[in-house]
């Protein structure tokens, strides 16, 4: 009990005190760990459990989804609002027929992404690149350290 109380406020610090970077792949990283989760309670039937980290999933999508900034993002705004927008359809329509197969094309998706903003960070890390914190960061928070 305590130990978990000592890892939540651990997390919730390291997500207070984060550039944007470093909240962009704590959320794909919370939820590419869901998904991996879902699938294997899928594969083993306990569809109530699958749909709960599903549902975070889709809650730390969408925090993703919210966060973007069209006005500065141009572009790569528009596009990653595609690529979430078809995330979280895609999760949606997981149901107990499908194969738990399906979540690997969406884990494959958010790895390429993560990869991406790992150079991102990379860059910032250097001084290469200016990130600004989000607006309403907190919202973020909730849904990585949830």
């Amino acid at each position: 009990m305590m130990l978990n109380r000592a890892q939540d406020a651990y997390r919730t610090t390291n997500v207070a005190t984060a550039d944007t970077a470093s909240l962009v792949l704590m959320c794909y990283d919370a939820t590419i760990e869901d998904l991996l989760k879902a699938k294997e309670y899928h594969a083993s039937h306990r569809m109530d459990a699958a749909y709960e980290r599903i549902r975070h999933g889709q809650d730390v999508i969408t925090e993703l989804l919210v966060g973007l900034d069209f006005e500065r993002g141009g572009e790569i705004a528009v596009n990653l609002s595609r690529i979430y927008n078809y995330l979280l359809r895609e999760l949606i329509g997981i149901n107990s027929m499908k194969s738990p197969e399906v979540y690997d094309i969406l884990i494959d998706i958010l790895r390429e992404l993560r990869e991406a903003w790992q150079e991102v960070k990379r860059k910032y890390d250097r001084g290469e690149l200016v990130l600004d914190g989000p607006e309403g960061a907190e919202g973020w928070s909730r849904s990585i350290v949830a």
